[in-house]
């Protein structure tokens, strides 16, 4: 019998302030995030990092949070998609993330007590494209638990889905009602990395290599759905410094308001699910950017979250 994990990397408990700082201090505490020294990383993070973003990242999360679910929507919308998962494979299904709650341990004793004959466990990593800070450090902490003790399963990792047809299908459904009602530019735009993350990921080979995975989703996309490629840009956002991966999101949009371009359709394809960096840096902060500069039509597309064709395509994913 076969079991799933699903694997983001996680919220806060709450939005309430010390909810939100216990996770960004762990999060920022893993080394593939901030890879400083380890006896600098907890003088970095402690003395200086999280005095400075503890309130802000409050204030974000506490826009972007659902009330009426009592939920973040990146752990919503992780268990929506478990539970439609479970329900369309009749294979048992948990989520676990990689910061915070429910954590990988719960989630693989859960899988087990839903169903005792488990003899492999697929882990599906939520992250489209290979970065250390998001894939590895997941399939990492999920193999650090595993080996913890001895369970009567295997685990099956799934790789970074990038360019896998189901994934590029699932884009085009969502990105295709958008598209079909016209734009003048339509941004893709991913997470932004530090440039010695991406030099190293470039060293070791395509499959690592994060700056051509990004471009070839894009590529494949595009493909799908017939688009001109001067029609569209690519960029990056949520960095967290001046040697991080550009063109910058906010920059972009405020030069093609400056242009003349007013019709824009912004999707984040690196990203499963909407989260901080989805809802707030593009939904609410690019919004107000290109309005500010004479922007009038913003459109951003949600991320394929618990939708019924991301399901039947994670089926597709996973299945050997």
């Amino acid at each position: 019998m076969r079991g799933v994990l699903l694997v983001n990397t996680g919220s806060p408990k709450t939005c309430e302030r010390k909810d939100v700082k216990f996770f960004v201090r762990s999060m920022l505490s893993d080394p593939y995030v901030m890879t400083v020294p380890d006896w600098f990383r907890p003088i970095l993070v402690d003395g200086l990092i999280i005095p400075l973003r503890q309130f802000s990242s409050t204030a974000h999360y506490r826009l972007i949070w659902d009330e009426n679910k009592k939920d973040s929507p990146l752990l919503y919308y992780a268990k929506s998609l478990a539970h439609k998962l479970e329900a369309k494979t009749e294979l048992p299904v948990e989520v676990a993330m990689r910061y915070g709650q429910p954590d990988v341990q719960s989630a693989l004793e859960r899988l087990m007590a839903k169903e005792q004959r488990l003899h492999e466990v697929i882990v599906l990593p939520l992250f489209p494209q290979y970065a250390d800070s998001s894939y590895k450090t997941v399939v990492d902490e999920v193999g650090r638990v595993f080996f913890k003790r001895p369970y009567p399963f295997r685990l099956r990792f799934i790789e970074p889905y990038f360019n896998h047809p189901a994934y590029i299908r699932a884009l085009a459904t969502s990105l295709h009602p958008y598209v079909e009602k016209g734009f003048d530019k339509l941004v893709f735009t991913f997470h932004s990395l530090p440039l010695s993350h991406v030099e190293a990921g470039w060293k070791k080979g395509r499959e690592f290599d994060y700056v051509f995975q990004t471009k070839e989703t894009v590529r494949l996309l595009l493909k799908e759905l017939d688009i001109d490629v001067k029609k569209t840009r690519q960029v990056y956002h949520s960095a967290m410094g001046s040697k991080w991966l550009k063109p910058d999101l906010d920059e972009t949009l405020e030069a093609l308001a400056k242009e003349g371009y007013k019709n824009v359709i912004v999707i984040a394809p690196g990203f499963a699910a909407d989260n901080l960096e989805t809802l707030y840096d593009i939904k609410l902060k690019a919004r107000e950017q290109f309005f500010k500069h004479g922007g009038t039509q913003f459109n951003y597309v949600p991320c394929l979250n618990d939708e019924d064709y991301w399901v039947e395509d994670v089926i597709d994913i996973i299945t050997p």
